[in-house]
């Protein structure tokens, strides 16, 4: 879930100690946000330089994983308790298991418990919470369809699993170990970004015609997301667009080829996707919604591109391991507004093209299920589009966005770069605030124009749990614990 927000403001690299608030001034979102976030980052910082990047407290040591005596090889069982992962506190408040951890949602049909060795191990985060998710926050004194105030932001945790092959079993003793060399491997090189709206027109200039103004032409301030929705690599200029892309590991040679990979794809909000209306049910390609949006600004109409989200769905973007595929994004063919219905182009329960199996969503009213509004337009029968490598890709009204991977020079050619596969994550995404009077994006600048930066969120923390060895043995427990420190003497 997305939040309606004017900006991210946020730079550890100022350490700014707080923010002040001065008389006769206009109060912004951005500032009350950055203070909560400097004072967070201050606080984690504290906990993971005292602590180390995962530690459990010796009183409620959570997380700790062991067998079900009654189904040893189909589930395990969690602990309740403490953990702070990189300074970030997660806390299970009752014993669970692994097929039904809160927000796990776990298919034991494509997540099973593995057979032979495994390792178990936490993945953390943090997701925004309105009231589609979360009712309560709504303050009913100001109507019961009345506009929501604030939203949230929640800790969310999920136990996953990773079996090891015949030759990588590493043993307890370097489970984790060859944990961090795993995710420190996966998506890498990551993928950057860079945005522009004013910049200087390249090429001849013809002085008896206008050029178009090379700026920011919207007619209001907006915050463009940008966000990864299928995960895989990006094209480089001049690559044929297909379902699965090989690259050459070393430039001028057919061999020593890298693994085929999915093209990744990409979609974009001008509103940072906050436009969210919250689904009564689904039947068909029909979508009844429980309000409509504000205005038509807020709202939907023909040809939107709409996506069907619930808590499952939302929960499941992480992909370290493969998991559920991308839910497919729908173009709406009618409307009705005062029925509250939607009409997409076909029936969601189908799946997303390409033969993965289908999902369902929407089904579950528990699941808090909603059509989250996305602003591109895809061409040629595709629902998102494809990230190409090293050139300005047009959004909007002068925004423009780059993507790009870290550069690595070929030893054998002093003057060409090395093509590298860029690997982007389904779930990443970028804010890119564009604003009216400076006619131009808020983005950072380097000696070349706009730098391309790493995505803004989502920040994934991972910790090692347990090794679990082959058969029935009992896992063998990866968490550090430490106790209170003792009183003062005197």
């Amino acid at each position: 879930m997305s939040v309606d927000i004017s900006r991210v403001s946020f730079d550890p690299s100022k350490h700014y100690s707080r923010i002040v608030h001065q008389q006769g001034r206009v109060t912004l979102d951005a500032d009350a946000n950055e203070q909560t976030a400097v004072l967070l980052h201050y606080l984690r910082t504290v906990v993971a330089d005292v602590l180390g990047p995962a530690a459990a407290p010796l009183g409620a040591p959570g997380f700790a994983v062991t067998r079900i005596a009654q189904d040893p090889d189909r589930d395990l069982a969690i602990g309740a308790g403490r953990l702070y992962v990189d300074g970030v506190l997660v806390e299970n408040d009752a014993p669970t298991t692994y097929l039904t951890q809160p927000e796990g949602y776990v298919d034991p049909e494509t997540a099973p418990v593995p057979e032979g060795p495994a390792l178990a191990y936490l993945r953390v985060w943090e997701r925004e919470i309105t009231v589609i998710q979360d009712p309560a926050i709504r303050e009913i004194a100001l109507g019961g369809t009345g506009p929501d105030t604030a939203a949230r932001t929640k800790v969310v945790w999920q136990v996953a699993l990773h079996a090891f092959g015949e030759q990588q079993d590493p043993g307890s003793a370097e489970a984790s170990s060859w944990f961090r060399f795993w995710r420190e491997g996966l998506y890498a090189p990551g993928g950057l970004l860079a945005a522009r709206a004013r910049h200087e027109p390249k090429g001849p200039v013809d002085a008896c015609v206008i050029a178009p103004r090379a700026q920011f032409r919207g007619p209001e301030n907006q915050l463009y997301r940008v966000q990864i929705h299928t995960s895989g690599v990006g094209l480089f200029p001049g690559d044929e667009l297909g379902q699965r892309v090989v690259r050459p590991r070393r430039r001028g040679s057919g061999k020593d080829k890298l693994p085929e990979a999915p093209v990744a794809t990409f979609v974009w909000s001008r509103e940072n996707a906050s436009v969210a209306l919250p689904v009564a049910s689904v039947a068909g390609p029909v979508v009844s919604l429980e309000v409509w949006g504000r205005d038509h600004r807020l709202g939907l109409d023909v040809g939107d591109w709409v996506e069907l989200v619930d808590d499952a769905t939302a929960v499941h973007a992480a992909d370290e391991v493969p998991g559920a595929p991308p839910q497919r994004i729908h173009q709406v063919v009618a409307v009705d507004v005062p029925g509250r219905t939607v009409t997409l182009d076909s029936d969601p329960a189908a799946g997303p093209p390409g033969g993965q199996p289908p999902l369902s969503v929407g089904g579950d009213p528990e699941l808090h299920p909603y059509l989250r509004r996305w602003d591109h337009r895809p061409q040629g029968g595709a629902d998102a589009l494809p990230v190409v490598l090293d050139t300005w890709i047009a959004l909007e009204d002068g925004v423009e966005v780059r993507f790009s991977g870290p550069q690595e020079p070929d030893p054998t050619r002093k003057d060409r770069k090395e093509r590298t596969p860029v690997h982007f994550r389904r779930g990443d995404h970028w804010l890119v605030p564009a604003r009216t009077i400076p006619g131009d994006v808020v983005w950072p600048q380097d000696e070349e124009g706009p730098a391309a930066v790493a995505p803004h969120g989502v920040v994934y923390h991972y910790a090692p749990l347990a090794y679990l060895p082959a058969g029935a043995g009992d896992p063998v427990p990866l968490v550090t614990t430490f106790a209170p420190l003792p009183p003062a003497a005197g």
